[in-house]
């Protein structure tokens, strides 16, 4: 009978030490700026720009109202010489041609032979377009591309072995650092609805032509439009992003899931707070007891088991995301390298790391240690 008892006092205290953790997806809102590739100081954040239509586009919008539409996020807009500098030319839009088109659906039996055969008729419209953007500003910060550093070490190499320049002082040409183009030249189709004959395709077109070629200028526009804030945004701007992140909280009733939650709640309600253009000090601040908290499960939890090591996984995964949102990348790799040796799940603390080292590379390009940069007004 003692046996017996000790026997159900074991098994009792096994299952309590080998118990199961499970871990929940609790999602939280993150807000934060995509970094400029080229650093400029905050107070030279300036642009200007000028806009010309010409052709058919002068009949879709006016320069003024294209002119509204460029814009560099966080930057203020001036009147003229502006550190960054715009033209911005649409110069026309031409009508190619048209032509009936047909495409066929075949139905097939197991030895390929066709049984049955439909058509369908269309007509596609053809269109030229003209246009390019001037940007001049600085582009220094940007890295050679391969074939531009093989050009200027040959240039220098030149310079060097010349008898009569190797003692001369002789400028660097850095035009190539002062700007760049962007080409809106290019073809576009308009393909109408598919019709059951050619006759009422040509007929369908025909009564509808205007209204395509319409539609395809003001796409051209826009589009370009679209495509020239997005490029000069990636080279110069601050855009704002939201995001959804996740932190792993334990679902239980215990006292740690009822604290869990807790925190979960807590991290919610103070990165609501968080905005793109203001700073995150104060959150930084707010933040701190929540990263003590989840701090401490790492000693709390030190047997090696797959329990232990999964609130561990949680506690080194929560913590190296809260690191990451508050632009500290340095601290959230030590976290992934502690939840990789944790020795569960290993693939997300290297996809942490990955993620802080483009964090930090992005910091280096932009010359600054935040993706919350106040906005030039």
């Amino acid at each position: 009978m003692k046996k017996i008892t000790i026997l159900i006092v074991f098994m009792i205290v096994f299952c309590a030490n080998a118990q199961k953790v499970d871990l929940d997806r609790f999602y939280f809102p993150v807000t934060y700026q995509l970094l400029p590739k080229e650093p400029v100081p905050f107070e030279k954040r300036t642009y200007s720009s000028r806009v010309k239509l010409g052709g058919a586009i002068q009949m879709y919008a006016s320069p003024a109202a294209v002119n509204d539409k460029l814009n560099i996020i966080g930057w203020k807009k001036v009147d003229e010489n502006g550190t960054v500098d715009i033209e911005f030319n649409l110069e026309d839009f031409v009508e190619k041609g048209a032509s009936p088109a047909m495409r066929a659906e075949e139905q097939k039996d197991k030895d390929g032979r066709v049984i049955s055969r439909k058509e369908y008729y269309y007509v596609v419209s053809k269109y030229t377009t003209r246009g390019y953007a001037k940007i001049k500003g600085p582009i220094g910060g940007a890295p050679l591309s391969e074939k531009q550093a093989e050009a200027e070490k040959a240039k220098q190499t030149a310079v060097a072995t010349n008898r009569f320049l190797k003692n001369a002082v002789v400028k660097k040409d850095t035009t190539a650092n002062e700007g760049y183009n962007l080409n809106f030249n290019g073809d576009l189709e308009f393909k109408t609805k598919e019709f059951a004959d050619s006759q009422s395709a040509v007929k369908d077109f025909n009564i509808n032509k205007t209204a395509y070629r319409d539609k395809m200028l003001r796409d051209f526009a826009d589009n370009s439009v679209a495509y020239f804030n997005s490029n000069i945004n990636s080279t110069y701007g601050f855009k704002p992003k939201s995001d959804n992140e996740i932190l792993w909280i334990l679902d239980a009733k215990s006292d740690e899931g009822k604290t869990q939650i807790e925190a979960i709640q807590a991290v919610k309600a103070l990165f609501t707070t968080m905005k793109a253009d203001e700073p995150i000090d104060d959150l930084k601040s707010n933040m701190e007891p929540l990263i003590e908290y989840f701090d401490s499960i790492k000693t709390k939890y030190t047997e090696d088991n797959k329990p232990s090591r999964k609130m561990r996984y949680s506690a080194y995964y929560n913590l190296a995301i809260i690191y990451l949102m508050l632009d500290q990348p340095e601290k959230a790799i030590a976290e992934s390298e502690k939840l990789i040796a944790n020795d569960y799940d290993k693939s997300d603390g290297k996809a942490m790391i990955e993620k802080a080292n483009k964090l930090i590379a992005s910091f280096k390009a932009a010359k600054t240690n935040t993706t919350h940069n106040p906005a030039l007004k």
